[in-house]
């Protein structure tokens, strides 16, 4: 674990600083488009366009990635970035203004893709939670810490816009001097809103209303707070106060969410934003502060927990493969209520005051708790023990559902070595040469020539079986992993494997049987009938065995998995 770290760790300082610089401009563009006399539902256009950017960033960056490589995407895009905000310096024109927010969108989409991706082929089944959790406190920490910085200077002032863009390009130091090459990028198929709606109404409805309030409110908590003279070192606080909030209370809201029907958890908590919300006008008139900053962080934390209590609900109807590919359609759900959120809540502002915020947020809640009434009417609930578990889920960490631990662990492909790259080379032209060259390579290194033979195995041209008999008359010593590695690359040829191993090494035969049937359940068949082919006496033994595996795989199998 120590190690995976220390190797992620110049990621991390990427993203901390990427993040402050997020935090900045956050804050920063709404209070000075209100400070140049912009009307709030022109903000609220401006800010909506962000997520149009974030959503063509999340469709078009694994292309991107792929075509580039995580760090020049990281790099390129993140540059782009500070571009957009310089621009934004130069001129406070709210078309170009809108314009810029759609390409720091799309950036900012590409760059934590990258960023995702790498973590989640950087952990194990085993570390992957922890990373994920430490992503979520680099996140959050440096979004809070990006709000103080509107102190160095005035927001009607070139220097902020400057200071943010030099933090953009400081972002990209660490990650581009970093000695990793970056992992190799895999295709992810996105399931359907229809599809992923006809599962789980409640998830898809939550997510999309999680980002029309998500959206709203940390948007346009700056213009409420300049009405309210809530500004400099105060406004910092105070958005400082909502981000807090939204770290704090993931804890007792996911604590509640794994002990209780989860819709009545969303439905309670809901109800209670809703009725704070309702608060917070009656303690700004009153100038108190303190009953406007707590009762502001309380509304912003049970928003933040939203979006991850619709994953929790989506994840309790998805089976586990299925959980990946359904993040598309979640993304897409929450992406458009983050378009309609900031413009749709800024017409609210504008026609009846900035302060009717909070009774927007307060309508949206309980419109949805509605819904949360209509479902629980419609469909029984899931036995809690069922339940998937709460994962703390930042609302705009869209590609690192590969590092929730709820998610099917897929190991992620290394990229090739230079032998492995010329030795499939060759085999595409000449299935002979490649054999001959592996066996050299096993003699000189034989953990280096297992690997070698299951990417030369798993070419259609090559001879598997000969390939195996090769690797045996080399290295002896180690034709049991031999026989595992070609097996994996070539499940069609396990019988013929396995069978010719027997030729060899009889006494081995029950053992690979056991082995093989505990790693690929799909082949317990084949392993049957080469057990009772090749020694009969033992079959009852493996069938027991396999037995009691199944046994166990079912009793460890989620519900909607059976």
């Amino acid at each position: 674990m120590h190690s995976t770290f220390k190797t992620l760790f110049p990621l991390f300082v990427s993203c901390f600083v990427l993040l402050l610089a997020n935090g900045l401009i956050n804050v920063l563009l709404p209070v000075r488009m209100s400070l140049d006399g912009a009307g709030i539902d022109t903000i609220g256009m401006v800010l909506s366009l962000y997520f149009v950017g974030m959503l063509l960033g999340a469709l078009l960056s694994i292309n991107l990635i792929k075509r580039a490589g995580h760090i020049r995407v990281f790099a390129g895009c993140v540059a782009l970035g500070a571009i957009s905000i310089l621009v934004c310096s130069l001129y406070s024109e709210p078309l170009l203004w809108g314009s810029m927010r759609v390409v720091t969108g799309f950036c900012n989409a590409c760059a934590f893709t990258a960023m995702e991706s790498w973590l989640s082929s950087s952990s194990t089944k085993e570390t992957r939670g922890k990373t994920l959790a430490v992503y979520n406190a680099v996140w959050l920490g440096g979004l809070f810490g990006g709000q103080f910085f509107m102190n160095l200077a005035s927001p009607q002032d070139t220097t902020l816009f400057v200071v943010a863009g030099i933090l953009l390009c400081a972002a990209v130091i660490p990650l581009a001097l970093s000695r990793h090459p970056g992992p190799v990028v895999e295709e992810v198929s996105a399931m359907s809103l229809r599809a992923l709606y006809k599962i789980s109404p409640l998830g898809v409805v939550s997510c999309l209303v999680s980002g029309v309030i998500y959206s709203a409110s940390f948007n346009l908590l700056p213009v409420f707070a300049s009405e309210y003279n809530i500004v400099d070192f105060e406004l910092s606080l105070y958005i400082g106060t909502a981000i807090f909030g939204a770290f704090i209370l993931q804890f007792p809201v996911g604590y509640l969410s794994d002990r209780y029907d989860r819709r009545t958890v969303l439905f309670g908590i809901l109800v209670i934003s809703a009725l704070v919300d309702l608060t917070i006008p009656a303690f700004a008139a009153a100038g108190n502060l303190v009953g406007v900053f707590g009762s502001t962080a309380i509304t912003c934390g049970i928003i933040a927990c939203t979006y991850p209590l619709s994953m929790s609900e989506a994840f309790d109807k998805l089976r586990q493969n299925q959980m990946v590919a359904a993040m598309g359609g979640m993304i897409f759900a929450f992406a458009m209520g983050g378009v309609i959120g900031p413009y749709a809540a800024s017409l609210v502002m504008d026609t009846l005051g900035s302060v009717f915020l909070f009774y927007f947020l307060a309508l949206s809640q309980l419109l949805l708790a509605g819904f949360v009434i209509y479902r629980m009417t419609a469909r029984q609930a899931l036995p809690v023990e069922e339940q998937e578990n709460f994962v703390m889920q930042g609302a705009e960490i869209f590609s690192a559902i590969d590092l929730d631990p709820r998610t099917e662990f897929i190991e992620p492909k290394r990229p090739l070595s230079a032998e492995e790259e010329a030795t499939l080379s060759i085999a595409e032209s000449d299935p002979a040469a490649a054999v001959k060259m592996t066996q050299a390579i096993a003699k000189h290194d034989p953990t280096m020539g297992l690997g070698i033979a299951g990417a030369v195995a798993a070419t259609e041209s090559v001879n598997v079986l000969r390939l195996h008999e090769v690797m045996k008359e080399t290295i002896p010593d180690q034709i049991l992993d031999v026989t595992r590695v070609l097996v994996t690359a070539q499940p069609q040829l396990a019988y013929e494997l396995v069978q010719q191993l027997a030729k060899w090494y009889p006494e081995h035969v029950v053992q690979m049987a056991i082995d093989i049937g505990r790693t690929l359940p799909e082949l317990r068949s084949e392993m049957m009938r080469v057990i009772v082919k090749i020694v009969p006496d033992s079959a009852i033994k493996v069938e027991e065995y396999y037995a009691k595996i199944l046994t166990e795989e079912l009793e460890a199998m989620r519900p909607a998995d059976r």
